[in-house]
């Protein structure tokens, strides 16, 4: 019995008809059939043949899973690059503006950012405000400590680089500054 492949879009052998489920009452009884014994080599041999097509068809699955896999990794980044691209033109445009006021260009400059943030939240992202709050490990990373009054200890007294937020998990920390007690306080941050 000769099989018949044919070439699929993907460069895939495929064979060119469906494979029918095993008959689980025969494969369960150990029945052979009405042919006896030469029904059960015949048998065998449609197993075999099964075999190979649902390995054919397993590896061809494999290659084409792995294709989707590249060219997710390769162009999946295309949606948001596509959003970015108006900010590069307008970014080029006020470079290109010889003479203009410090003025025109610092307000175009924020109109681009304003934008540009605008656009990068519909992709989930988010940044958050620190100052004034909690020093909060798992959002902040402190760079430094300044002593303070009239603060508390561990209250954030500025961002030294903003706090970003991705889908509600945290993308990159806020670099802050944390108020400590001034030198002469001698208690322990707990009014003790």
């Amino acid at each position: 019995m000769e099989e018949k492949e044919k070439e699929s879009p993907f460069g895939e052998t495929a064979p060119e008809e469906k494979i029918d489920a095993l008959p689980v009452e025969a494969a369960e009884s150990g029945e052979s059939g009405p042919a006896g014994e030469a029904g059960g080599a015949d048998e065998a041999e449609d197993l075999k043949t099964r075999l190979a097509y649902l390995t054919a068809e397993f590896d061809n699955f494999r290659k084409r899973s792995a294709r989707e896999r590249e060219a997710l990794a390769a162009f999946g980044n295309e949606r948001l690059l596509r959003a970015v691209l108006p900010f590069l033109d307008n970014l080029e445009r006020a470079m290109s503006q010889e003479g203009a006021s410090t003025e025109a260009v610092l307000a175009g400059v924020r109109m681009t950012y304003d934008q540009f943030l605008a656009e990068l939240r519909k992709f989930g992202l988010e940044q958050f405000a620190s100052e004034g709050d909690a020093f909060d490990p798992s959002r902040h990373e402190a760079i430094g400590s300044v002593p303070w009054e009239g603060k508390a200890e561990g209250t954030v007294l500025s961002e030294m680089r903003k706090g970003y937020l991705l889908n509600g998990r945290l993308l990159r920390p806020a670099q802050v500054m944390v108020a400590a007690a001034p030198p002469g306080d001698k208690t322990d941050g707990l009014g003790n």
